[in-house]
């Protein structure tokens, strides 16, 4: 493998090679072309999720993302091809951190690389790894949640929250009103959370929880 280098290093290089504009990446990701300048000159730091999205768009089959935000290129050895090639395609999903779970949901990160060995519909899924014991028997460490950005999410389902910050959470969906999230303890040890829309960077889908044993690392 390459050694690590910025995300938005790798971004400018991928959209040069692929003839992309700031404009035509913006419009794929549904942002402006403004907020993907600020990003790509390090003006302002986009959330992991989004480097995500953006790693997508540009290709990444043999691209790492890690939770400090660098990117690592898997470069295989010719007799290493046909391995990488079965870890690294659209039957995996990546995973871009470890997540140390305490009693209110909040989330502590940390970097961890590799995939797991399933499908998901959305092109923009990613994992995450959890360890604590807050949430059993719903989630139990060690288990992986698959976090889907492009699903639509209806009240009871679990997600993943991000705040300003670049805090983050695991909830249950309670409700979204008038500018308003309700967001409920998984566990249903803590009162209900209420917390206005501004507030929030990105509220994602938790498709599954995956046991360990479809995890690669790499």
């Amino acid at each position: 493998m390459n050694t690590r280098q910025k995300w938005n290093l790798w971004a400018k290089t991928k959209m040069k090679e692929k003839k992309l504009s700031q404009k035509k990446l913006g419009e794929k990701l549904g942002k402006t072309q403004g907020a993907i300048g600020h990003w790509l000159n390090g003006k302002r730091e986009p959330s992991i999720e989004d480097i995500s999205k953006i790693m997508n768009v540009l290709g990444t089959h043999q691209i790492i993302l890690h939770s400090d935000a660098s990117v690592q290129e898997v470069k295989p050895d010719v007799e290493e091809d046909l391995e990488y090639t079965d870890i690294l395609n659209e039957h995996s999903i990546q995973v871009i951190s470890e997540a140390v779970i305490a009693d209110d949901g909040m989330l502590a990160m940390s970097p961890l690389s590799g995939c797991l060995r399933m499908f998901s519909p959305d092109p923009l899924a990613f994992a995450i790894r959890v360890k604590g014991d807050s949430m059993f028997p719903r989630i139990n460490s060690g288990e992986f949640l698959v976090i889907e950005p492009s699903s639509e999410i209806s009240p009871g389902d679990d997600v993943f929250v991000t705040l300003n910050q670049r805090k983050a959470m695991i909830k249950r969906m309670g409700y979204h009103r008038e500018g308003i999230y309700q967001l409920l303890s998984i566990n249903q040890e803590h009162r209900p959370l209420t917390i206005d829309e501004k507030d929030i960077v990105e509220i994602y889908f938790i498709a599954a929880i995956v046991k360990f044993s479809r995890y690669v690392s790499l």
